[in-house]
C-alpha cells in the first residue's frame, strides 16, 4: 500500500469521525437543551414544601376603589395541629398605591405601611391547640387593622328562619366565629398576605353582611355574618399600639398589674 493511499484512508477516517463526533455533540445539545427546559420549569414551579421546606403562599387583597373610611372583614382558617404552628403575615410597603391618591393628599408616597404577623392552630370548634398570636404589628403613617382575633367577630343569623337558633343565640347578636378567625383592613388599599397554608384568605369588598360559614342540623341551625364597619365604629375596639418586638402585645396581657 502506498503512502498515499493510506494517508487517503487516514483522511477518511477521521472525516468519518468528525462527522460521528458533530452528530454526537448535535444529540447532545439537543438533550442540554431539553433538560434545561426541564429544570426552568421545575424551578418556575418549585416550592419549598416539594424539597422538605416550609411551604409558603402568597396572595393579594385588593380593597382599592373603597373608602378609606371602612375597615373590611377578612378571614381565613388555620390547621390544626397535624400542621404544627401555622403563620399568616398581612403586610404593605408604605409608599403602596400612592399612585391612586386614596387619602387625596397629593399623591404623597407616604401612604400607609403594615406588617402583622400572626401565628396559630385551628380553629374554635377544632380540638387541637386552637390560637391565634400577634407576633409583631407595625403600622405606620395611617391605621390599617383593626380587631385581629381567634374566632373572627360576626353576627349571629338564621340561615332559613325555620328551626331554633344554635344555643338559642338572638339574631343580630356579636359573637366570635367558631370556624373562623380573622380581623379588619381599612379600605381604599392592597395588601400582600404571605402564610404557611394552602387554604386561601377570603375578604369582602360588599358593604352587606357576607356568609362566613353555616352550621344546619335536624335540630338547629346557625349562619355567622360579618359587615363592614366605620372607622369609628365601636366594635372594631382600639387602635393597635406600634409593637415591633415579638409577643410585645401577649406578654403585656400577661404581666399586666393587676388590680388591688
Amino acid at each position: 500500500m502506498g503512502i498515499e493511499t493510506t494517508i487517503t484512508k487516514v483522511v477518511d477516517a477521521c472525516n468519518k469521525l468528525t462527522e460521528t463526533v458533530t452528530n454526537q455533540i448535535g444529540k447532545i445539545d439537543a438533550q442540554m437543551d431539553v433538560a434545561l427546559g426541564q429544570f426552568t420549569a421545575w424551578r418556575g414551579s418549585v416550592q419549598a414544601k416539594d424539597i422538605n421546606g416550609r411551604a409558603s403562599y402568597s396572595q393579594v387583597i385588593d380593597l382599592t376603589g373603597l373608602s378609606t373610611n371602612i375597615f373590611y372583614p377578612v378571614w381565613w382558617r388555620m390547621p390544626g395541629n397535624e400542621k404544627g404552628i401555622s403563620e399568616i403575615v398581612i403586610s404593605r410597603n408604605f409608599s403602596q398605591n400612592h399612585e391612586l391618591n386614596p387619602f387625596n393628599n397629593n399623591f404623597d408616597t407616604h401612604v400607609a405601611g403594615l406588617n402583622l404577623e400572626m401565628e396559630g392552630c385551628g380553629i374554635p370548634w377544632n380540638g387541637d391547640a386552637n390560637f391565634l398570636t400577634t407576633k409583631r404589628i407595625s403600622q405606620t403613617y395611617r391605621e390599617t387593622v383593626r380587631r385581629a382575633q381567634f374566632g373572627m367577630l360576626s353576627y349571629v343569623r338564621p340561615v332559613t328562619g325555620l328551626k331554633p337558633i344554635w344555643l338559642n343565640q338572638v339574631p343580630g347578636t356579636l359573637v366570635s366565629s367558631p370556624q373562623e378567625s380573622g380581623c379588619y383592613l381599612r379600605g381604599g388599599l392592597s395588601y400582600l398576605v404571605t402564610k404557611s397554608f394552602e387554604e386561601p384568605v377570603k375578604y369582602s369588598r360588599s358593604d352587606a353582611e357576607v356568609e362566613l360559614s353555616q352550621a344546619v342540623t335536624p335540630e338547629y341551625e346557625i349562619s355567622w355574618k360579618v359587615k363592614p364597619f366605620a372607622i369609628t365604629a365601636t366594635e372594631l375596639g382600639e387602635t393597635y399600639p406600634e409593637s415591633r418586638m415579638a409577643y410585645t402585645l401577649d406578654n403585656d396581657q400577661r404581666y399586666a398589674v393587676k388590680g388591688v
